[in-house]
């Protein structure tokens, strides 16, 4: 029987250590939200719905999925089957120096929200793997779909919000405290935020949050002094928060999580 809701992660030495997840869930709906690295995934059993701004599909056993930083989507099962799969969150400069190699705009790969194939090899961690499975999933989109019909929203009106967000993840702030900052209504900030973004400026920071916790889990930290370094107000919000966002609890991330070693 195949085990469910487990989560276990290793941070790898190769290509400046990259983090490499392996996940289990049945009946899990992952709300929108989105990774401050690109991510590399492969579903090695079962199937998943997953969504963007403007689309959503079903992806089944074998689908490769590269998926830009800060591009935001939401992915849940498909009935209440279980699915498996492993992801490798991947730096910026790695992927630079695909597109590179590619002669093609870094820049534009980084605006479209997804890239998707299918491939009957397993996702091997190594550098050659890695940079061949990049430069195929970037060479497929490049050759058969327009630009454009990929375009994800860049949130360039809200750039100084998404910044201020980014750089004060770990403080205490509430939509008034926006108001105040940007001069703008805090209602209408939000309307406008989550139109043209896709998260409301509080679920945006939320991501921002979780995001920057994982990168604790492989100190010695205690899980509260995680939380409050991350900005989360006590260990019960985080962990909710966590939970919600990652599918597993702070504690069972922390237990499963390892450094390789060379």
């Amino acid at each position: 029987m195949i085990e469910t809701n487990k989560v276990s992660t290793m941070r790898s030495s190769i290509l400046d250590g990259i983090e490499v997840k392996s996940a289990t869930f049945t009946d899990k709906i992952f709300p929108f939200h989105f990774h401050q690295c690109w991510s590399l995934a492969r579903i090695e059993y079962g199937s998943e719905n997953i969504a963007f701004n403007n689309a959503a599909f079903l992806v089944s056993k074998n689908a490769l999925q590269l998926i830009p930083p800060y591009s935001i989507h939401k992915n849940w099962s498909h009935t209440k089957s279980a699915w498996t799969y492993k992801a490798l969150y991947i730096g910026n400069d790695v992927v630079k120096s695909v597109s590179k190699k590619l002669k093609a705009d870094y820049s534009q790969l980084a605006s479209f929200p997804y890239f998707l194939s299918y491939c009957n090899s397993g996702l091997e961690i190594s550098e050659t793997s890695i940079f061949k499975i990049i430069e195929s999933l970037f060479l497929d989109t490049l050759n058969n779909l327009e630009p454009s019909c990929l375009q994800k929203n860049t949130g360039a009106p809200f750039g100084d919000v998404l910044n201020y967000l980014s750089q004060n993840y770990n403080q205490s702030i509430t939509l008034e405290m926006l108001e105040q900052t940007f001069k703008m209504n805090k209602f209408k900030l939000q309307k406008s935020f989550k139109k043209n973004i896709g998260l409301t400026p509080l679920e945006y920071l939320t991501t921002i949050r979780i995001e920057n916790s994982k990168k604790l889990f492989y100190t010695d930290a205690p899980l509260v002094e995680i939380a409050l370094e991350s900005g989360f107000y006590d260990q019960s919000h985080f962990t909710h928060s966590f939970k919600k966002y990652v599918g597993v609890t702070p504690g069972s991330y922390k237990k499963n999580s390892k450094i390789l070693q060379d």
